[in-house]
């Protein structure tokens, strides 16, 4: 019960806010209305590769970008959730350079939903090192926050040291 008026209390002081705009929303953590529109969420046909949205192809069989069919890639499979354009890239730049941990939740459940069928079993959840200098400068590890919680949604363990 204390709980609960707590956190009505809060949600008075502090009401959830869009990630990209900063309007009221309906719930933590969230986008508004005219920001979830605006913000262009992969899916349909993409890349094996990259994960980059394809125009124009369906069917079955592996699918490949101009880009990854030019420049082989040292992965065997990516996904993308959001281009990296207008609110896509407000998002990613609020994190990165905004102290925005506040969108590493939804941000790592757009980027679990994505990687569902590329999983295989016993896969290790890494993220990307900083330099030294950047990790000083940004006081924390975007990439390896994002891991972490992206391998909690899918079940899998996550290592944040196992790049250097």
């Amino acid at each position: 019960m204390l709980s609960a008026t707590i956190q009505t209390a809060l949600a008075m002081i502090y009401p959830p806010r869009c990630l990209t705009c900063s309007d009221l929303v309906d719930s933590d953590f969230g986008l508004c209305g005219p920001c979830w529109r605006d913000t262009q969420f992969i899916g349909g046909a993409i890349c094996d590769g990259c994960g980059a949205p394809l125009i124009g192809h369906s069917g079955d069989g592996e699918l490949h970008c101009d880009d990854c069919l030019r420049t082989q890639r040292p992965w065997a499979n990516g996904r993308s959730a959001i281009l990296y354009n207008e609110n896509g890239r407000r998002i990613v730049l609020g994190l990165k350079h905004g102290d925005r941990q506040d969108i590493v939740g939804p941000a790592s459940i757009w980027m679990a939903a994505v990687a569902h069928d590329i999983l295989k079993p016993n896969m290790l959840v890494v993220p990307v090192p900083l330099h030294w200098t950047r990790l000083l400068k940004r006081r924390y590890n975007q990439s390896a926050l994002l891991a972490k919680s992206v391998a909690k949604h899918l079940d899998l363990a996550w290592c944040p040291d196992a790049l250097q």
